[in-house]
């Protein structure tokens, strides 16, 4: 059977041929996975970039927090 190797990053690469079988994917089923890697790819681009900004978001409120605090301090 023939398939499509998976890369490190979740894209597919070259054709291989698994020994023993002779029959490849049909190529609706061949569109789903190439459809669902892609998917897969971009969902984890999108929690990459969700967790950057979160991870931005608690510095900046952090910081606002400190501030805050300071003020309160200094003013009484």
């Amino acid at each position: 059977m023939r398939y499509r190797k998976r890369n490190p990053d979740g894209t597919f690469g070259e054709t291989v041929e698994t020994p023993g079988h002779t029959e490849g994917l049909p190529t609706e089923i061949q569109v789903l996975y190439e459809t669902i890697a892609y998917m897969d790819a971009e969902m984890s681009a999108m929690r990459d970039d969700y967790t950057k900004n979160h991870e931005e978001l608690a510095g900046k409120i952090a910081a606002l927090e400190a501030e805050v605090q300071a003020l309160k301090g200094g003013g009484q």
